[in-house]
């Protein structure tokens, strides 16, 4: 319940684990306090949040951590920081826990905070944990944890509601926060995402080489920029930069010049589609992890874009299949096809349009602080 002073602070805890996480989750603040002006947010994220005022128990570049054996080896970190969030949330009694995402550790603490019998935090879940591709029978584990679930993706909701789940679909934060922009690309550029964690880079920076390496071998029309998130030391990037690669640190301006671009897995494969960038998909990870997560995934793709479209519009390079050949053949049918780039342009096209709402960031608030009002 919200207090009935208007004048008093009000205390929401929220948590999110990622760069677009930390994006998402600072457009649903700013989005909050324009309901609520006294609002103080407690919890952790990355710079865009803490813009948004958050006062931050953690950074995000100890928090973006992927792959069940890496996250293994930080289990210390995250024991003591989930300890410490708990203790947050029994201090300043928030009227509401808002876990963006990040399923991993967001649902161990939501089921923390949804089992207290007293002072009791309903909790607001905004970006659903993708157990229809990964983890059904952690579903019954969500629904004990959340009070409400806001998903970004329409067929989310059948989902989750099956098992026993309150899912509201809100739209797509992307739709909002990217313009339909119609500027030209820059003739022959491709754009390299490694990723933003730092495991990641590890498995992808020397692969990424050796792609440009084959290319750059027999084309000389062909140039690469490489993006690098705000949490990643240059260092990292190393074997590129070598190379001469053009470091850029705004992806999102990168993706809306480049000609074509080759992503790591993730939530910047969505955003590529909307912003129109003829892309492929790549991913290598540790063999443990990719040994479990083989087991565990269910889905046919690991591209957002094809799972919606229902049909692998999107090549994919995992693991054994990202070799630096394949990926540098993918480069040149991407800038040289014209009947390949029209045929990824309409199925991004169309994505847009399925995920276009109100407004995603503004939709969950206000039913956030309408809940909160009762």
């Amino acid at each position: 319940m919200l207090p009935s002073d208007p004048l008093q602070p009000v205390h929401i805890f929220i948590t999110a684990g990622d760069p677009s996480g930390d994006a998402h989750a600072a457009r649903l603040m700013a989005a909050i306090r324009t309901h609520i002006p006294t609002v103080v947010f407690e919890g952790f994220g990355g710079p865009e949040m803490e813009l948004q005022g958050l006062r931050s128990l953690a950074h995000i570049r100890d928090l973006a951590v992927t792959g069940f054996w890496e996250v293994a080896k930080r289990y210390r970190f995250f024991r003591s920081l989930l300890n410490r969030c708990d203790d947050a949330i029994a201090r300043t009694r928030p009227v509401a826990f808002i876990p963006v995402d990040y399923p991993g550790f967001n649902m161990r603490l939501a089921a923390r905070v949804r089992a207290r019998k007293t002072n009791r935090v309903p909790v607001f879940w905004y970006i659903a944990p993708q157990l229809w591709a990964w983890g059904e029978r952690r579903a019954t584990k969500l629904a004990a944890a959340v009070d409400r679930l806001f998903v970004v993706f329409p067929f989310e909701v059948e989902f989750f509601q099956r098992h026993g789940i309150r899912a509201e679909y809100v739209g797509h934060p992307l739709a909002e926060e990217i313009p339909v922009d119609t500027q030209g690309r820059v003739p022959g550029q491709v754009l390299l995402m490694p990723g933003s964690r730092a495991q990641e880079l590890h498995h992808h920076t020397g692969l990424l080489a050796d792609v440009v390496d084959r290319v750059r071998a027999h084309r000389s029309d062909v140039s690469f920029v490489v993006a690098r998130a705000r949490n990643i030391d240059l260092r990292a990037l190393e074997p590129l930069v070598q190379r001469n690669v053009d470091v850029v640190d705004d992806a999102h301006a990168a993706m809306q010049t480049a000609s074509a671009g080759i992503i790591k897995a993730g939530t910047s494969t969505l955003e590529a589609a909307f912003r129109g960038l003829p892309f492929a998909t790549f991913y290598r990870t540790s063999p443990l992890s990719y040994a479990i997560s083989k087991r565990l995934v269910t889905v046919t793709s690991v591209t957002m874009m094809n799972l919606l479209l229902k049909r692998n519009v999107v090549h994919e390079y995992i693991q054994h299949d990202a070799t630096s050949t394949r990926i540098a053949d993918e480069i040149e049918t991407l800038l040289d096809d014209s009947a390949r780039r029209t045929e990824l342009v309409t199925a991004m096209s169309d994505v847009r349009e399925m995920l276009s709402g109100e407004g995603a960031s503004k939709r969950t608030a206000a039913l956030i602080v309408e809940a909160l009002r009762r």
